[in-house]
Protein backbone atom coordinates (compact mmCIF):
# COMPACT_ATOMS: atom_id res chain seq x y z
CA UNK A 1 0.00 0.00 0.00
CA UNK A 2 2.88 2.32 0.88
CA UNK A 3 4.36 1.71 -2.58
CA UNK A 4 1.05 2.30 -4.38
CA UNK A 5 0.12 5.51 -2.56
CA UNK A 6 2.99 7.65 -3.94
CA UNK A 7 2.18 6.37 -7.41
CA UNK A 8 -1.53 7.32 -7.06
CA UNK A 9 -0.61 10.71 -5.67
CA UNK A 10 1.79 11.22 -8.53
CA UNK A 11 -0.89 10.40 -11.08
CA UNK A 12 -3.31 12.74 -9.33
CA UNK A 13 -0.72 15.52 -9.34
CA UNK A 14 -0.09 15.03 -13.05
CA UNK A 15 -3.82 15.26 -13.74
CA UNK A 16 -4.19 18.42 -11.64
CA UNK A 17 -1.20 20.04 -13.34
CA UNK A 18 -2.54 18.97 -16.73
CA UNK A 19 -5.96 20.46 -16.07
CA UNK A 20 -4.33 23.63 -14.73
CA UNK A 21 -2.20 23.91 -17.87
CA UNK A 22 -5.19 23.40 -20.18
CA UNK A 23 -7.34 25.90 -18.32
CA UNK A 24 -4.69 28.58 -18.05
CA UNK A 25 -2.88 28.24 -21.34
CA UNK A 26 -5.24 26.85 -23.92
CA UNK A 27 -8.07 28.84 -22.30
CA UNK A 28 -6.53 32.29 -22.53
CA UNK A 29 -7.68 33.14 -26.11
CA UNK A 30 -5.25 36.08 -26.13
CA UNK A 31 -4.17 35.16 -29.64
CA UNK A 32 -7.75 35.94 -30.78
CA UNK A 33 -7.87 39.36 -29.12
CA UNK A 34 -9.04 42.13 -31.45
CA UNK A 35 -10.90 44.25 -28.91
CA UNK A 36 -14.04 43.91 -30.99
CA UNK A 37 -17.33 42.92 -29.32
CA UNK A 38 -19.38 40.12 -30.89
CA UNK A 39 -23.01 39.26 -30.29
CA UNK A 40 -23.79 35.58 -29.89
CA UNK A 41 -27.12 33.91 -29.26
CA UNK A 42 -27.25 30.88 -26.97
CA UNK A 43 -30.49 29.13 -27.86
CA UNK A 44 -32.56 27.27 -25.30
CA UNK A 45 -31.57 23.58 -25.26
CA UNK A 46 -28.00 24.10 -26.50
CA UNK A 47 -25.42 21.84 -24.81
CA UNK A 48 -22.00 22.93 -23.61
CA UNK A 49 -20.58 21.31 -26.73
CA UNK A 50 -22.94 23.32 -28.93
CA UNK A 51 -21.96 26.53 -27.18
CA UNK A 52 -18.25 25.71 -27.39
CA UNK A 53 -18.53 25.05 -31.13
CA UNK A 54 -20.49 28.29 -31.62
CA UNK A 55 -17.81 30.28 -29.80
CA UNK A 56 -15.06 28.55 -31.77
CA UNK A 57 -16.83 29.29 -35.05
CA UNK A 58 -17.02 32.98 -34.08
CA UNK A 59 -13.27 32.87 -33.26
CA UNK A 60 -13.91 33.66 -29.61
CA UNK A 61 -12.27 30.49 -28.20
CA UNK A 62 -9.21 28.71 -29.57
CA UNK A 63 -10.32 25.16 -28.83
CA UNK A 64 -13.88 23.99 -28.03
CA UNK A 65 -12.46 21.20 -25.84
CA UNK A 66 -10.72 23.69 -23.54
CA UNK A 67 -13.93 25.68 -23.13
CA UNK A 68 -15.93 22.56 -22.29
CA UNK A 69 -13.29 21.50 -19.78
CA UNK A 70 -13.41 24.95 -18.13
CA UNK A 71 -17.18 24.72 -17.66
CA UNK A 72 -16.98 21.09 -16.48
CA UNK A 73 -14.08 21.64 -14.08
CA UNK A 74 -15.97 24.53 -12.41
CA UNK A 75 -19.22 22.58 -12.25
CA UNK A 76 -21.02 25.12 -14.45
CA UNK A 77 -21.65 23.13 -17.62
CA UNK A 78 -25.37 22.88 -16.76
CA UNK A 79 -25.61 26.54 -15.75
CA UNK A 80 -24.85 28.19 -19.08
CA UNK A 81 -27.98 30.20 -19.83
CA UNK A 82 -29.83 30.95 -23.04
CA UNK A 83 -29.81 34.54 -24.24
CA UNK A 84 -28.09 37.13 -26.37
CA UNK A 85 -24.57 37.98 -25.17
CA UNK A 86 -21.83 40.43 -26.05
CA UNK A 87 -18.44 38.72 -25.94
CA UNK A 88 -15.23 40.64 -26.61
CA UNK A 89 -12.64 38.79 -28.67
CA UNK A 90 -9.74 37.89 -26.39
CA UNK A 91 -11.79 37.09 -23.29
CA UNK A 92 -10.57 33.95 -21.56
CA UNK A 93 -12.67 30.81 -21.35
CA UNK A 94 -13.08 31.50 -17.64
CA UNK A 95 -14.45 34.99 -18.32
CA UNK A 96 -16.84 33.70 -20.99
CA UNK A 97 -18.12 30.95 -18.70
CA UNK A 98 -18.74 33.60 -16.01
CA UNK A 99 -20.80 35.70 -18.41
CA UNK A 100 -22.88 32.77 -19.68
CA UNK A 101 -23.43 31.15 -16.28
CA UNK A 102 -24.56 34.41 -14.67
CA UNK A 103 -26.93 35.19 -17.54
CA UNK A 104 -25.29 38.55 -18.19
CA UNK A 105 -27.20 39.03 -21.42
CA UNK A 106 -26.67 42.10 -23.56
CA UNK A 107 -29.47 44.61 -23.12
CA UNK A 108 -30.46 47.86 -24.81
CA UNK A 109 -32.35 50.78 -23.32
CA UNK A 110 -35.52 52.01 -24.98
CA UNK A 111 -37.79 54.85 -23.84
CA UNK A 112 -41.44 55.34 -24.76
CA UNK A 113 -42.32 59.01 -24.11
CA UNK A 114 -45.79 60.05 -22.95
CA UNK A 115 -48.10 60.71 -25.88
CA UNK A 116 -46.42 58.25 -28.24
CA UNK A 117 -48.57 56.24 -30.62
CA UNK A 118 -48.02 52.64 -31.69
CA UNK A 119 -46.63 53.89 -35.00
CA UNK A 120 -44.25 56.40 -33.37
CA UNK A 121 -42.99 53.78 -30.91
CA UNK A 122 -42.40 51.35 -33.78
CA UNK A 123 -40.52 53.93 -35.83
CA UNK A 124 -38.40 54.87 -32.81
CA UNK A 125 -37.50 51.20 -32.27
CA UNK A 126 -36.31 50.95 -35.85
CA UNK A 127 -34.49 54.28 -35.82
CA UNK A 128 -32.51 53.13 -32.77
CA UNK A 129 -31.70 49.81 -34.43
CA UNK A 130 -33.58 47.75 -31.86
CA UNK A 131 -36.39 46.25 -33.92
CA UNK A 132 -38.61 46.42 -36.98
CA UNK A 133 -41.26 49.15 -37.07
CA UNK A 134 -43.44 47.04 -39.34
CA UNK A 135 -43.34 43.98 -37.09
CA UNK A 136 -43.99 46.00 -33.94
CA UNK A 137 -46.93 47.86 -35.49
CA UNK A 138 -48.43 44.66 -36.84
CA UNK A 139 -48.07 42.97 -33.44
CA UNK A 140 -50.05 45.83 -31.85
CA UNK A 141 -52.96 45.52 -34.27
CA UNK A 142 -54.87 42.81 -32.39
CA UNK A 143 -52.85 42.38 -29.20
CA UNK A 144 -55.24 42.20 -26.22
CA UNK A 145 -53.76 40.15 -23.34
CA UNK A 146 -56.04 41.82 -20.77
CA UNK A 147 -59.86 41.84 -20.94
CA UNK A 148 -60.11 45.64 -20.66
CA UNK A 149 -58.21 45.98 -23.94
CA UNK A 150 -60.81 44.04 -25.88
CA UNK A 151 -63.11 45.88 -28.26
CA UNK A 152 -65.53 44.81 -30.93
CA UNK A 153 -65.37 48.18 -32.70
CA UNK A 154 -64.07 47.45 -36.23
CA UNK A 155 -62.86 51.05 -36.53
CA UNK A 156 -60.13 50.58 -33.93
CA UNK A 157 -56.83 50.55 -35.82
CA UNK A 158 -54.56 49.12 -33.12
CA UNK A 159 -56.11 47.41 -30.13
CA UNK A 160 -52.92 47.94 -28.13
CA UNK A 161 -53.02 51.69 -28.79
CA UNK A 162 -52.98 53.60 -25.51
CA UNK A 163 -51.89 50.59 -23.45
CA UNK A 164 -48.16 50.89 -24.11
CA UNK A 165 -46.97 52.37 -20.84
CA UNK A 166 -44.65 55.39 -21.21
CA UNK A 167 -41.44 54.31 -19.48
CA UNK A 168 -37.84 53.23 -20.05
CA UNK A 169 -37.32 49.55 -20.81
CA UNK A 170 -34.30 47.26 -20.94
CA UNK A 171 -34.65 44.77 -23.80
CA UNK A 172 -32.46 41.75 -24.35
CA UNK A 173 -30.60 42.23 -27.62
CA UNK A 174 -32.37 40.14 -30.24
CA UNK A 175 -35.73 40.20 -28.44
CA UNK A 176 -38.57 40.05 -30.96
CA UNK A 177 -41.06 42.85 -31.41
CA UNK A 178 -44.03 40.98 -29.93
CA UNK A 179 -42.09 40.32 -26.72
CA UNK A 180 -41.18 44.01 -26.53
CA UNK A 181 -44.84 44.94 -26.90
CA UNK A 182 -45.78 42.38 -24.27
CA UNK A 183 -43.34 43.96 -21.80
CA UNK A 184 -44.75 47.45 -22.42
CA UNK A 185 -48.39 46.40 -22.05
CA UNK A 186 -47.59 44.32 -18.97
CA UNK A 187 -46.01 47.41 -17.40
CA UNK A 188 -49.23 49.34 -18.10
CA UNK A 189 -51.23 46.69 -16.27
CA UNK A 190 -48.76 46.67 -13.37
CA UNK A 191 -48.89 50.44 -12.94
CA UNK A 192 -52.68 50.57 -13.18
CA UNK A 193 -53.03 48.02 -10.39
CA UNK A 194 -50.31 49.63 -8.32
CA UNK A 195 -52.20 52.95 -8.43
CA UNK A 196 -55.61 51.30 -7.86
CA UNK A 197 -56.84 52.76 -11.15
CA UNK A 198 -59.34 49.91 -11.91
CA UNK A 199 -61.06 50.41 -8.54
CA UNK A 200 -61.31 54.17 -9.01
CA UNK A 201 -62.64 53.78 -12.55
CA UNK A 202 -65.25 51.29 -11.36
CA UNK A 203 -66.47 53.72 -8.69
CA UNK A 204 -67.04 56.28 -11.42
CA UNK A 205 -68.67 53.67 -13.66
CA UNK A 206 -66.02 54.15 -16.31
CA UNK A 207 -64.39 51.32 -18.23
CA UNK A 208 -60.58 51.17 -18.39
CA UNK A 209 -60.74 51.46 -22.18
CA UNK A 210 -62.88 54.63 -22.01
CA UNK A 211 -60.66 56.02 -19.27
CA UNK A 212 -57.52 55.51 -21.35
CA UNK A 213 -59.31 56.82 -24.42
CA UNK A 214 -60.17 60.10 -22.71
CA UNK A 215 -56.76 60.29 -21.02
CA UNK A 216 -55.05 60.01 -24.40
CA UNK A 217 -56.90 63.13 -25.58
CA UNK A 218 -55.91 64.98 -22.42
CA UNK A 219 -52.29 63.85 -22.81
CA UNK A 220 -52.10 65.13 -26.36
CA UNK A 221 -53.87 68.44 -25.67
CA UNK A 222 -51.99 69.46 -22.51
CA UNK A 223 -48.47 70.75 -23.01
CA UNK A 224 -48.29 71.48 -19.28
CA UNK A 225 -49.37 68.88 -16.74
CA UNK A 226 -50.97 71.47 -14.47
CA UNK A 227 -53.66 71.98 -17.12
CA UNK A 228 -54.56 68.31 -17.52
CA UNK A 229 -57.32 68.29 -14.89
CA UNK A 230 -58.97 71.38 -16.35
CA UNK A 231 -58.82 70.02 -19.90
CA UNK A 232 -60.25 66.72 -18.66
CA UNK A 233 -63.05 68.68 -17.01
CA UNK A 234 -63.89 70.45 -20.29
CA UNK A 235 -64.02 67.21 -22.28
CA UNK A 236 -66.09 65.38 -19.66
CA UNK A 237 -68.54 68.28 -19.44
CA UNK A 238 -68.95 68.23 -23.21
CA UNK A 239 -69.75 64.53 -23.07
CA UNK A 240 -72.33 65.16 -20.35
CA UNK A 241 -74.24 67.66 -22.48
CA UNK A 242 -73.84 65.61 -25.70
CA UNK A 243 -71.57 68.22 -27.25
CA UNK A 244 -68.85 67.01 -29.67
CA UNK A 245 -65.42 66.91 -28.05
CA UNK A 246 -63.86 68.63 -31.08
CA UNK A 247 -60.27 67.79 -30.20
CA UNK A 248 -57.65 68.72 -32.79
CA UNK A 249 -55.55 65.81 -31.55
CA UNK A 250 -57.95 63.32 -33.11
CA UNK A 251 -57.49 65.02 -36.48
CA UNK A 252 -53.72 64.82 -36.06
CA UNK A 253 -54.13 61.09 -35.36
CA UNK A 254 -56.09 60.66 -38.57
CA UNK A 255 -53.51 62.59 -40.57
CA UNK A 256 -50.66 60.65 -38.97
CA UNK A 257 -48.56 63.78 -38.65
CA UNK A 258 -48.32 66.81 -36.37
CA UNK A 259 -49.70 69.67 -38.42
CA UNK A 260 -49.01 73.15 -37.04
CA UNK A 261 -52.40 74.50 -38.02
CA UNK A 262 -55.47 72.52 -38.97
CA UNK A 263 -57.82 73.78 -41.65
CA UNK A 264 -61.60 73.74 -41.75
CA UNK A 265 -61.26 71.04 -44.41
CA UNK A 266 -59.24 68.91 -41.99
CA UNK A 267 -62.03 69.02 -39.41
CA UNK A 268 -64.49 67.78 -42.03
CA UNK A 269 -62.55 64.59 -42.85
CA UNK A 270 -64.91 61.64 -42.82
CA UNK A 271 -63.32 59.31 -40.29
CA UNK A 272 -64.62 57.58 -37.13
CA UNK A 273 -61.79 59.23 -35.14
CA UNK A 274 -62.92 62.73 -36.12
CA UNK A 275 -64.39 64.19 -32.92
CA UNK A 276 -65.58 67.25 -34.82
CA UNK A 277 -67.91 65.16 -36.95
CA UNK A 278 -68.73 62.35 -34.51
CA UNK A 279 -70.16 62.74 -30.99
CA UNK A 280 -68.61 60.98 -28.02
CA UNK A 281 -65.19 59.45 -27.69
CA UNK A 282 -63.20 58.24 -30.71
CA UNK A 283 -63.24 54.45 -31.33
CA UNK A 284 -60.07 54.01 -29.28
CA UNK A 285 -57.18 55.83 -27.62
CA UNK A 286 -55.03 57.97 -29.89
CA UNK A 287 -51.77 57.72 -27.90
CA UNK A 288 -50.21 56.38 -24.72
CA UNK A 289 -51.21 58.59 -21.79
CA UNK A 290 -49.05 58.97 -18.71
CA UNK A 291 -50.32 58.33 -15.20
CA UNK A 292 -50.96 62.03 -14.59
CA UNK A 293 -53.34 62.25 -17.57
CA UNK A 294 -55.18 59.12 -16.45
CA UNK A 295 -55.54 60.51 -12.93
CA UNK A 296 -56.68 63.85 -14.36
CA UNK A 297 -59.66 62.11 -15.99
CA UNK A 298 -60.51 60.40 -12.71
CA UNK A 299 -60.17 63.67 -10.79
CA UNK A 300 -61.08 66.45 -13.25
CA UNK A 301 -61.34 70.10 -12.33
CA UNK A 302 -65.00 71.06 -12.04
CA UNK A 303 -65.64 74.28 -14.00
CA UNK A 304 -68.21 75.69 -16.38
CA UNK A 305 -65.64 76.03 -19.18
CA UNK A 306 -66.57 74.49 -22.52
CA UNK A 307 -63.80 75.85 -24.75
CA UNK A 308 -60.05 76.38 -24.75
CA UNK A 309 -57.49 77.62 -27.24
CA UNK A 310 -53.71 77.32 -27.13
CA UNK A 311 -51.65 80.36 -26.22
CA UNK A 312 -48.36 80.86 -28.08
CA UNK A 313 -46.40 79.50 -25.10
CA UNK A 314 -48.37 76.26 -25.02
CA UNK A 315 -50.69 77.16 -22.17
CA UNK A 316 -54.43 77.35 -22.86
CA UNK A 317 -57.03 80.06 -22.44
CA UNK A 318 -60.33 78.65 -21.21
CA UNK A 319 -63.70 80.20 -21.96
CA UNK A 320 -67.37 79.51 -21.23
CA UNK A 321 -69.17 80.57 -24.40
CA UNK A 322 -68.52 80.27 -28.11
CA UNK A 323 -68.38 84.05 -28.51
CA UNK A 324 -65.74 84.26 -25.76
CA UNK A 325 -63.86 81.46 -27.49
CA UNK A 326 -63.81 83.33 -30.81
CA UNK A 327 -62.65 86.48 -29.07
CA UNK A 328 -59.82 84.53 -27.43
CA UNK A 329 -58.74 83.15 -30.80
CA UNK A 330 -58.70 86.64 -32.32
CA UNK A 331 -56.74 87.99 -29.38
CA UNK A 332 -54.08 85.25 -29.56
CA UNK A 333 -53.80 84.67 -33.28
CA UNK A 334 -55.31 87.81 -34.79
CA UNK A 335 -58.60 87.99 -36.66
CA UNK A 336 -59.10 84.88 -38.79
Amino acid sequence: MRKVLPFVLGIFLVIVVGVYWVLNYTGSNKDLATGSPYLITVESGMTTTDIANLLHKQKLVKTPEAFRLEAKFRGLERDLQAGRYEITAGMSNSEIVDVLSKGQVQRVKFTVPEGYTVVKAGKKLEAEGIGSAEKFIEAARNYTPYPYMETSDPNVIYKAEGFIFPSTYMFDVGMNEKDMLEMMVKEFNTQMNKENIPEEAEKQKMSIRDLVNMASLVEMEAVYKEEQQRIAGVFLRRLEIYMPIQSDTTIQYILGTQKEELTIADTKIQNPYNTYQNPGLPPGPIASPGLSAIKAVLHPEKTDFLYFVAEKDGHHRFTRTYSEHLAAIDDIHGQQ
